[in-house]
């Protein structure tokens, strides 16, 4: 009884402060902040539910044993792919506000030189990797809804960056890619 407790008490929290970036969003009218913090709301909600009452065999896990170590082997590159993007937005991005994706600069270096939006990639990397560590009904429908939020968040906020950086975000898509980085380190030697 405790978890479901805990579980709820999470799941507000994680509801709460999610909903007010997004009613923020919804004010500037800026899409591409909903759907990302939407889908982060879903990943940390999966993660919550799965950690607190799944654990306790609320639901069936499928417990397929190559699945799961693929699942933990891509928490490396999900994990690479978002720290190391927000370090890189902290450090040359000049950001406006505390949150490092308001940036005022231009960033197209490091791994902004091989992929486009290497944050959400990274969260959907990780929500795959939530999918086949879990290994549930209830990870696969939510994982997918975060996977479908960080894919319309990367597309928007490419839209969004073309109204902000203009001709020269333009030709940065011309250039890199959006999520596919075996295309983009091939491009970029």
């Amino acid at each position: 009884m405790l978890a479901i407790y805990l579980c709820i008490g999470i799941c507000a929290i994680i509801w709460i402060v999610n909903g007010i970036w997004i009613m923020q969003a919804v004010k500037e009218r800026f899409t591409s902040e909903i759907y990302i913090h939407t889908g982060l709301g879903i990943f940390f909600t999966l993660l919550a539910l799965e950690l607190t009452v799944g654990i306790r065999g609320a639901w069936m896990h499928f417990g397929i044993f190559c699945l799961a170590v693929i699942g933990w082997i891509l928490y490396i590159p999900s994990a690479i792919l978002v720290f190391g993007s927000i370090i890189e937005l902290k450090r040359k991005g000049k950001t406006e506000t505390y949150d490092p994706s308001y940036t005022t600069t231009f960033v197209d270096t490091g791994m902004y030189s091989i992929i486009r939006q290497p944050i959400t990639l990274g969260m959907a990397i990780w929500s795959i990797a939530l999918i086949l560590v879990f290994q549930s009904i209830l990870s696969i429908i939510l994982g997918i809804f975060v996977i479908f939020c960080c894919w319309i968040s990367a597309r928007k906020e490419a839209e969004y960056n073309v109204r902000k950086f203009g001709n020269e975000y333009k030709e940065y898509i011309k250039k890199v890619p959006m999520w596919n980085i075996f295309k983009g380190i091939r491009r970029s030697k």
